[in-house]
């Protein structure tokens, strides 16, 4: 996992483990939701809800940079994702956007001032007692024509905010460097992304990863196969497709303040996790990772990876992060 970019590595974890008590319990009004500033609308017609699969259907067999580029430049498949109805705007100062890759509910009026196109789409998916809407933030800081440069999948329940999960990525960085995520939800719901990155060194291809939406409205990991998994990122035991009982993950750590801790070069850590049917419970330990890196292509070299000190401890509850403690 090369130095570089690092904030795209963290989006996933980052969002995940950052689905705090405050997050679940705020609610938004499906009416409207309303401050000083203006309101949101979300709709509950459940005449807009659109029908799956959507998105993607051909990712995995997207692998080489030619291919991937069509993908994200035909203009037919951003018709059909613009065809949502992205018609209710967000004002800014509803929403924050702390950093680059990250948005979080519940709404604050503090953003990041350089976004100020981001709406929610008039269709969006009906599953069960959830609804799950699609919001856009579009780049118009670089470009004439905005487009969307992110999207994300929020999952409610009567008005409250469940999860949220980003699916959708269209970055376009400096000395064109990019970054790509292309979606897939299909007719069971299974949420398939996949990211590419374009930076001084090769095309890279990340693993295909699949999300399922839990009957609790959140989204978790999922696996087409049950038993011990492994890959260069993860191992544990997988069960009814979800994660399940101690895990140990390789993982960035937004939370580590690098000015605090100058001995790391960068914020990945090694995690000592827990997981009760795909969710995370117990006590999470955040460890810093020491690992080497190929001085030419900034690579970590696997063979080197051990567990360093103890950085942080978060305490789950059936998804939701209780407490957390540095060390």
């Amino acid at each position: 996992m090369p130095k570089i970019n690092i904030a795209c590595f963290t989006v996933l974890f980052f969002l995940f483990s950052c689905s705090t008590k405050a997050q679940t319990e705020n609610s938004i009004n499906t009416e409207a939701h309303s401050t000083d500033k203006g309101s949101v609308f979300l709709n509950t017609n459940k005449a807009d809800c659109i029908n799956l699969p959507f998105g993607y259907s051909d990712i995995s067999k997207r692998i080489t940079l030619d291919s991937i580029l069509s993908a994200i430049q035909d203009e037919n498949k951003l018709k059909e994702i613009n065809a949502l109805q992205f018609e209710k705007p967000i004002k800014k100062d509803l929403i924050l956007l702390p950093e680059e890759y990250h948005v979080f509910l519940p709404f604050s009026k503090n953003v990041n001032e350089k976004y100020d196109r981001i709406k929610i789409a008039s269709d969006f998916l009906c599953y069960g007692d959830y609804s799950l809407y699609f919001m856009a933030v579009y780049n118009t800081t670089r470009y004439a024509d905005p487009f969307i440069e992110k999207m994300y999948l929020i999952s409610t329940k009567n008005g409250k905010l469940t999860d949220m999960k980003r699916i959708y990525l269209n970055h376009q960085g400096e000395m064109g460097f990019a970054n790509y995520t292309l979606f897939n939800i299909d007719k069971n719901y299974i949420i398939s992304l996949q990211d590419y990155e374009l930076t001084e060194g090769p095309f890279k291809l990340k693993p295909l990863q699949k999300y399922q939406i839990l009957p609790s409205g959140k989204f978790t990991r999922y696996y087409d196969h049950d038993g011990p998994y492994k890959d260069n990122e993860e191992q544990g035991m997988v069960k009814n497709h979800h994660k399940e009982g101690k895990w140990t993950e390789y993982k960035p750590n937004g939370f580590i303040d690098l000015q605090k801790y100058p001995e790391f070069t960068d914020p990945y850590t090694y995690l000592e996790a827990e997981y009760k049917n795909g969710l995370p419970t117990g006590t999470w330990k955040f460890y810093k990772l020491l690992q080497k890196y190929n001085e030419e292509t900034g690579e970590p070299l696997l063979n080197t990876r051990k567990k360093g000190p103890l950085i942080s401890t978060e305490i789950y509850r059936e998804g939701v992060l209780e407490k957390q403690e540095f060390h």
